[in-house]
């Protein structure tokens, strides 16, 4: 047998060199690949974290721990972030189980909604000095927020669209909204954006919204006749005013309890609007007036359409998952709950979540 070690035990000095250059070349391949993934974003620990894209393509974040909500920002798409700032210290803030802060930006400032447990929602504003001003109740009837759910969007333009569970008048939730067109700096009164015609939207589930021009989109979990089906409504008018809810997907979900789990929405040129929900421990696919498409077994799901590509994050298992949708092959990030994608250039997309309090984010590419 051939001996490759030399009389001292050690390789010969050719082989060394091919050693190391492969080592060298292994680092550059893999360890560029390896960036992002798995990253701990900050030593600061924190949950839900929710994302957005600004008009110049920064990415802002906004996570909580314990009562405190913090920010931070992204100029080179998540490959690295600021430190995070405490934006609040909010007195019994609503967090877990999809309940959390949430975030938009336009070219002048960055806006962040947070529910506390006695039911009001209040809107912090990030002006171009940086500073943040004085927090705004944006529910005009005292404590009725008390589910902790809120969604909020905007147009990158300075007009913000945020919706709520709203318990007013007869102790049912219904959905609430408020519009801001002066870049957060104020409030709407508000407006009552969709009543169950069976007692109440199913109370346990987070809202979603996205803003599209003069279009707003939300979607939510119904409970109508027993079922927690998903249903989208839609607005020409910045969110002032709603068409009648559509019902996404063809079939039903009888359910006496609660899924505490609201999917996710996204919007793009080619492909319109796409959503992203959970039946049973199903997960769909589904566009408005067409039939749901069924992705994977999970919960949690969130979705970013970055050109021709759609990418779609969930958990399963203890396991954070993403697809790319018509692929056919989904992959494990690793571990963790709650992903959030939002769509990059040149069809990428970054995903953040939580581990036990450690926030990871992960850019994710076609052929990934």
């Amino acid at each position: 047998m051939y001996n490759r070690l030399s009389n001292n035990g050690h390789l010969p000095p050719s082989m060394r060199q091919t050693k190391c250059l492969l080592f060298v070349l292994a680092i550059f391949i893999f360890g560029s690949r390896s960036t992002h993934a798995q990253n701990a974003l900050f030593e600061q620990t924190g949950m839900q974290p929710s994302l957005a894209t600004g008009p110049d393509g920064a990415l802002h974040l906004v996570f909580g721990t314990g009562n405190a909500i913090y920010y931070a920002y992204s100029a080179d798409d998540g490959a690295n972030f600021s430190v995070p700032e405490l934006v609040d210290s909010l007195t019994g803030l609503h967090l877990g189980a999809s309940r959390g802060p949430r975030i938009a930006a336009s070219r002048r400032s960055v806006v962040i909604t947070a529910i506390d447990r006695k039911g009001d929602l209040y809107a912090y504003t990030r002006g171009p000095a940086g500073r943040w001003a004085e927090p705004q109740r944006v529910n005009d009837v005292p404590e009725i927020a008390k589910e902790g759910f809120n969604a909020l969007t905007g147009d990158g333009k300075g007009n913000f669209f945020v919706t709520w569970l709203d318990l007013r008048q007869d102790k049912k939730n219904k959905l609430y909204g408020a519009t801001s067109s002066d870049d957060g700096k104020s409030w709407s009164a508000n407006r009552l954006v969709y009543r169950s015609p069976d007692s109440t939207v199913c109370e346990c589930c987070q809202p979603s919204a996205l803003m599209r021009g003069k279009e707003v989109f939300v979607m939510f979990r119904n409970w109508i006749d027993g079922s927690r089906d998903m249903y989208l409504l839609a607005s020409n008018d910045k969110g002032k005013t709603f068409r009648s809810p559509v019902k996404l997907g063809q079939g039903t979900w009888k359910l006496n309890a609660c899924p505490m789990d609201g999917g996710d929405i996204s919007a793009s040129a080619g492909k319109g609007i796409t959503t992203v929900w959970r039946r049973q421990n199903q997960l769909y696919l589904a566009r408005p007036g067409s039939e749901e498409q069924p992705i994977a077994q999970g919960r949690n799901a969130s979705i970013a359409v970055s050109g021709p590509t759609t990418y779609v994050a969930w958990q399963h298992e203890g396991n954070i998952w993403f697809d790319q949708v018509g692929r056919g092959k989904p992959e494990p990030l690793g571990a963790g709950r709650f992903p959030r994608l939002v769509a990059l250039s040149g069809n990428r997309t970054f995903c953040v979540w939580e581990e036990g309090g450690v926030l990871r984010g992960q850019v994710l590419a076609v052929g990934h």
